[in-house]
């Protein structure tokens, strides 16, 4: 008896955490190179925007248990061949549904206090950032006509020389 408690009770554990995981990007590690990331997402099929520098994903693909990634691309950017920034970005039309992203990077990166006023605006238009010792993390949400595009963008800090010297190259030509 006391071991078929014990076998539900760690089962029981182990199915609510489970449950409650996060998916956290950065199980994609900075400094891969495309064809490690393509790999580990499962050799997808190539998607017309995806080129030598950016790796597209549908997010329901990547996050298969996440709300906020369904509709909402993901793209590895690569310079060099290796992994410097992971992109996120959601549309929504103006209607009941609020921004969601930010709940997703509030679970992976802790909750932000003090958001702008303007984030709650039926309109919303705020921007901020996690600061964490490998990476930057920035949020950001404007409005159109129709709705409101998030996004968040996870860089590497190990690799910002990678970022500049392609930007440079590129500014020349």
């Amino acid at each position: 008896m006391k071991k078929k408690f014990s076998l539900f009770l760690l089962l029981s554990l182990f199915s609510i955490s489970s449950a409650q995981a996060k998916c956290n990007l950065e199980i994609y590690r900075f400094g891969s190179s495309y064809q490690e990331i393509q790999h580990q997402l499962g050799d997808p099929l190539p998607v017309s925007i995806s080129n030598e520098n950016r790796l597209f994903m549908p997010g329901n693909l990547v996050c298969k248990h996440e709300k906020a990634f369904v509709g909402s691309p993901i793209l590895f950017i690569f310079f060099y061949d290796q992994l410097v920034q992971i992109r996120v970005a959601r549309y929504t039309l103006y209607g009941p549904e609020k921004p969601s992203l930010v709940s997703w990077a509030e679970s992976i990166y802790g909750e932000r206090n003090n958001k702008p006023k303007s984030f709650y605006s039926d309109k919303p238009d705020a921007s901020w950032y996690w600061d964490n010792p490998n990476t930057l993390i920035r949020y950001f949400v404007e409005n159109d006509e129709s709705g409101f595009r998030e996004h968040v963008i996870i860089e590497s800090r190990q690799h910002k020389n990678l970022l500049e010297k392609w930007a440079n190259e590129n500014e020349a030509q």
